[in-house]
């Protein structure tokens, strides 16, 4: 029972849409009509997400204007018309099935009603593991009632000058956090590493006539793959990894486990932030061996205290879990910001 409510609430987390789950994208990505009223931009870069995920290069090209336009300022590449993105689309997923998108928008400005320019970043992951991250920026039109894409300029980001600036956009994460759960007490700390290289969790769980699981997570930024990942390892031998990236509001984190039987598992967690100290997480396409698990509800996690400035960066005779033991249930069950099955965001 513990074992599949952890999977079920906290530790099966999963990676970012960048490097997403196989299963296809996760229910807030496809959720593009929620916020259309809003923010119609963003909605239409959900549902851009959305197709690309699927490797449905017809309904891709769809959200394109008639004589869209694509331009990859690194290399030059320029293609022109619906009809040739979705020749260059089917050609991608020909040649790398699977392969997934996630972006987020930085700045949206109305040009005219009618008009409206974007600018974000967008991170794409290949099967083999391969991660390209982006920037673009983007003109959308409105045809009738929707947005098409006129035009994406894009190049290719520079990798982050540290660890340290590539974990930034995660650092809300830091402090003490708590599920607002009947099922079970779940209670998490996040700090950084002495060196502000690695985010460090620890996270502890507690069910009624279950034996208590603890465990550690360690975020870290890949100079290699150019993506944020993590490892997690629990108190009963599982142990997990998982791929982060942002998606809009929300963060997707796709993991693979070994389960303490020796039973594989993966998943995809989706973190999405209420305000600064609010979260809310729900797991997706959650497997065991290769069996379907369902979905979990979403999970509301609560931050009940912030790092001292001095506590922010442990001394390194600390323990990266010792904050479990100085609190009863610091702990990555818990699904503040990010849980995974075996593999704790």
């Amino acid at each position: 029972m513990l074992r599949a409510l952890f999977v079920l609430i906290v530790v099966l987390g999963a990676a970012s849409a960048y490097g997403q789950s196989p299963q296809g994208p996760s229910s807030s990505a496809l959720d593009a009509s929620n916020s259309a009223e809003n923010n119609p931009i963003e909605a239409a870069l959900r549902q851009y997400v959305a197709a690309f995920n699927a490797n449905d290069a017809a309904a891709l090209a769809a959200l394109w204007a008639p004589k869209g336009i694509y331009a990859n300022k690194n290399t030059s590449e320029r293609t022109v018309g619906r009809e040739a993105l979705q020749r260059d689309f089917e050609s991608l997923f020909k040649e790398s099935p699977g392969v997934r998108l996630a972006g987020a928008l930085d700045e949206v400005r109305m040009v005219k009603p009618d008009v409206a320019a974007a600018d974000g970043q967008a991170t794409v992951v290949f099967p083999s593991g391969e991660t390209i991250q982006t920037g673009f920026s983007a003109i959308y039109v409105k045809e009738g009632e929707a947005w098409l894409v006129d035009s994406i300029h894009e190049s290719e980001l520079p990798s982050p000058e540290t660890p340290r600036d590539a974990l930034a956009a995660l650092e809300w994460m830091i402090g003490q956090w708590v599920d607002q759960t009947d099922a079970a007490q779940v209670d998490t700390v996040v700090r950084w590493s002495p060196s502000q290289s690695f985010l460090l969790r620890s996270f502890s769980a507690k069910v009624e006539n279950e034996e208590p699981m603890e465990g550690t997570q360690v975020i870290g930024w890949d100079p290699n793959r150019r993506q944020i990942r993590s490892w997690t390892f629990n108190s009963d031998g599982s142990f997990g990894e998982a791929t982060w990236s942002r998606n809009g509001d929300d963060w997707m984190v796709k993991s693979t486990q070994t389960l303490a039987d020796g039973r594989l598992a993966a998943g995809t967690q989706v973190i999405t932030r209420g305000d600064d100290d609010t979260v809310t997480v729900q797991t997706l396409g959650r497997t065991i061996d290769g069996e379907p698990t369902p979905a979990t509800d979403p999970v509301t996690v609560v931050r009940v205290a912030s790092m001292p400035e001095e506590e922010t960066v442990p001394t390194a005779e600390q323990e990266p879990n010792s904050v479990a033991n100085e609190r009863p249930g610091a702990d990555e069950s818990q699904s503040s910001p990010a849980k995974e099955e075996g593999e704790q965001p």
